[in-house]
């Protein structure tokens, strides 16, 4: 003879309401938000390095190219040095480098508390109106820093040329050699 199934075997435990497991959540959370906070630095870095202005050599015959009646524009770069080796023409500061011109050199202020530079933005700032007077259709400049160079000085350069009207602003990192 067949028995029916108990009653109480379907029945619930009189407790509360069992708590969800957060620890395998918060695990996730822990590995992704670093992740996304160093992917935000990079992408900072990359859209510094792409030049996104338009060149004028693509789609729609921007004048530049065979036939085009526009003059090429002359090569200015800033270098930001943070060496002091005077053997090899190095020194902490800016060296402006303007086709035509002789080449300017506006060295650091000093060091700060945490032994970096103290670049003179004032002074560059003012070398860039004089470049803009200069050269009123000039819209590209490239800022080249050595490798040692923190990243608020390069963006700090690149903002003040931005506010000097130079609206191409390429980077181009120093190239280095070792022999």
């Amino acid at each position: 003879m067949a028995y029916r199934p108990s009653a109480g075997r379907n029945q619930r435990s009189a407790g509360g309401p069992k708590e969800p497991d957060l620890v395998p959540i918060m695990n996730l959370f822990l590995t992704i938000i670093p992740f996304m906070l160093y992917m935000v630095v990079v992408v900072q870095l990359a859209l510094i390095a792409l030049n996104f202005t338009p060149s004028g050599g693509g789609g729609g015959g921007g004048g530049q190219g065979p036939g085009g009646g526009t003059a090429e524009e002359k090569k200015i770069e800033i270098f930001i040095m943070d060496q002091d080796a005077s053997d090899r023409g190095l020194f902490p500061g800016f060296e402006i480098r303007e086709p035509g011109q002789e080449t300017l050199k506006i060295r650091a202020l000093g060091k700060d508390v945490n032994d970096a530079y103290v670049y003179d933005f004032q002074s560059l700032n003012e070398v860039l109106k004089e470049i803009r007077d200069r050269n009123p259709d000039q819209t590209q400049i490239s800022v080249s820093p050595y490798p040692t160079i923190l990243y608020g000085s390069l963006i700090k350069t690149i903002d003040l040329c931005k506010n000097n009207q130079f609206t191409n602003v390429m980077y181009k990192p120093v190239g280095i050699g070792y022999f």
